[in-house]
């Protein structure tokens, strides 16, 4: 920045901040500013490591459990099979597990638009080998006690593409996307495109913690020019 450019702004700056009418009100109000973007951004840092750490502990159990064991109880195996069910069935009281050496059988009521993915969703369960389907799908829960209520499943999705996206996660994605555009600047060029776009979803998508096309969508229209 030129010397002359760096007085000007230099300037213009203290002229704002030293107003003799205003300065004061200004001035508390960048201070006010300032003190919570620090508390903001401290908090946000404390929930982000935390969040870090609880995914860094699911993943050493996790790699434990099929480092130290071959098998899966029956009944550790039932409790994941329920579990499995509650994401993908409207109904999972309705269902009855049981389970023998990674053998398990499904037996009760389902509707029968659920049917389908709640047999693939415990197929899809580590330690289990065969699903018996014996399961009675009915087109409508009118008329049949055990499918009165209920709630409408909520399918697992990859943690990318979930709304509400946890501090670590917005974290990692923000530190993604701050280096891809370094390396885009950096390198310049047509090739580094690509780097840049990615690079700016990523920061955008984290920063404000919204899916971009829902951002986009409730961002204000332009005003219209009007009419000369």
């Amino acid at each position: 920045m030129s010397p002359l450019l760096l007085g000007a702004v230099l300037g213009a700056t203290g002229a704002f901040l030293l107003d003799p009418d205003l300065g004061r009100r200004r001035r508390a109000l960048i201070r006010d500013k300032v003190t919570r973007g620090v508390t903001e951004g401290r908090e946000f840092a404390d929930a982000a490591t935390q969040d870090l750490q609880h995914r860094a502990r699911g993943l050493r159990a996790r790699v434990g459990r099929l480092r130290g064991r071959r098998g899966t109880s029956n009944d550790v195996l039932v409790e994941r099979v329920r579990a499995k069910l509650g994401r993908y069935c409207s109904h999972p009281g309705a269902v009855e597990v049981t389970a023998f050496n990674g053998h398990v059988v499904l037996t009760g009521d389902v509707l029968a638009s659920e049917q389908q993915q709640v047999v693939a969703a415990v197929r899809s369960l580590r330690s289990v080998e065969h699903v018996d389907n014996k399961l009675t799908a009915y087109a409508s829960a009118e008329g049949i006690s055990s499918l009165q209520g209920g709630t409408a499943p909520d399918r697992e999705r990859f943690a990318l593409m979930e709304g509400d996206w946890s501090p670590g996660l917005r974290l990692m994605a923000g530190g993604t996307g701050a280096l891809l555009l370094l390396y885009a600047f950096a390198r310049g060029g047509l090739s580094s495109i690509g780097a840049l776009g990615a690079g700016a979803v990523l920061v955008g998508r984290a920063s404000t913690n919204r899916p971009l096309r829902r951002a986009l969508s409730s961002a204000p229209a332009p005003r219209e020019r009007e009419a000369a």
